[in-house]
């Protein structure tokens, strides 16, 4: 293991962040507003510090600014139904600037009070766009059963959280027709021992899953660059 900048983040500082949540209050915020931010906010900086090598080294478009990286510990209750104001959970995104490359896929490393996740995902907002994956799937299906090969061995499983009914490829080869189903995807990791978090070892265990996925990505945002260049995506839209 080498010498990293995050040394872990402490059950206490996950404590904190729970009762600080549960409290829903701005003098209670203010008053662990330091806390806070060494115990959870920096921690999760340096995660993408220890991380933005590799990340540029797989996408090299990839954003590696640690602050816009990561989520906030207050949210912005505007427009929401929930008027919450504090997180007890976070997460950040490994991704290209989304204003630039809206709905770009993305990796992300995120925690909760009793677990914590990391994985690779692609959403878009229109599903017509999201056909783009399922047409380099049909030119390239041995590349796409590679690139989930890969993600299996860096310990994801896959997802799709909205999918067709109707099946538009009914001829495509058994092996890759629940994917051509999906208006979505996700690989992900989860865990519920959170002593792993509390530990510089997380940033290899980080490393190493991200980059045997790195196929899918590769994949994933060939995808994505036939988006925006068919016009599917346009970020003056978003």
């Amino acid at each position: 293991m080498s010498e990293y900048n995050f040394k872990g983040i402490k059950p206490q500082a996950i404590e904190l962040l729970c009762q600080n949540r549960f409290n829903d209050s701005k003098a209670f915020y203010q008053e662990h507003k330091e806390e806070l931010k060494q115990g959870i906010t920096v921690p999760m900086r340096q995660i993408m510090l220890d991380l933005s090598d590799l990340m540029y080294d797989i996408d090299d478009q990839m954003l590696t600014d640690p602050v816009r990286a990561v989520s906030r510990i207050y949210r912005d209750t505007r427009g929401n139904r929930s008027k919450i104001k504090y997180r007890e959970n976070m997460w950040m995104f490994f991704r290209r600037h989304k204003f630039e490359y809206p709905c770009a896929p993305f990796y992300f490393f995120e925690f909760y009070p009793a677990s914590f996740g990391y994985g690779l995902a692609f959403y878009t907002y229109r599903q017509s766009a999201f056909k783009e994956v399922h047409n380099l799937i049909l030119k390239n299906p041995g590349r796409w059963l590679d690139a989930v090969d890969a993600c299996t061995q860096a310990g994801f499983k896959y997802a799709a959280h909205d999918v067709y009914k109707k099946d538009f490829h009914p001829d495509a080869p058994r092996e890759i027709k629940p994917y051509l189903s999906a208006k979505n995807m996700e690989f992900t990791y989860y865990s519920t021992d959170m002593t792993r978090i509390n530990t510089p070892a997380l940033i290899d265990e980080l490393r190493l899953a991200f980059d045997i996925a790195r196929p899918m990505y590769d994949f994933m945002i060939e995808a994505y660059q036939n988006m925006l260049g068919n016009g599917l995506i346009k970020p003056e839209e978003y």
